[in-house]
């Protein structure tokens, strides 16, 4: 990537991301659909939290939004993330040739590495 435009998107699009509660948001919604209500529920967060989550996830363009009746039902957008493999990847997020992978009961990023314990004596 050498287009400015390109990785500017790309980077609102990880900030988007760049929060606890977005990537739980990421992680359930790679499970399908679902409206505010019955994600703030399940995430235990309250509405207008989870509401100003998605909203800033929907602007970067990660989310899509529609009224159904008076609730308003969020899923991944289909422009920016794909099936997953039908095994442990739920979803994979193109970000312009950058590929992450939601996977099954875990955050879209790697685990960070531990280091190990020096044995005293």
């Amino acid at each position: 990537m050498t287009d400015y435009q390109a990785a500017r998107r790309v980077a609102t699009r990880l900030a988007a991301l760049a929060e606890p509660t977005r990537l739980r948001v990421l992680d359930r919604l790679a499970q399908g659909p679902l409206h505010v209500g019955a994600m703030a529920e399940l995430l235990g967060v309250p509405m207008v939290n989870l509401s100003h989550h998605l909203g800033v996830m929907r602007q970067a363009g990660l989310l899509t939004d529609e009224k159904d009746g008076r609730r308003v039902v969020y899923r991944l957008n289909p422009d920016v993330f794909g099936p997953g493999d039908n095994g442990d990847t739920l979803a994979v997020l193109d970000l312009d040739g950058y590929k992450v992978r939601v996977r099954k009961g875990g955050a879209a990023l790697v685990p960070p590495v531990r280091s190990a314990k020096k044995k005293k004596g």
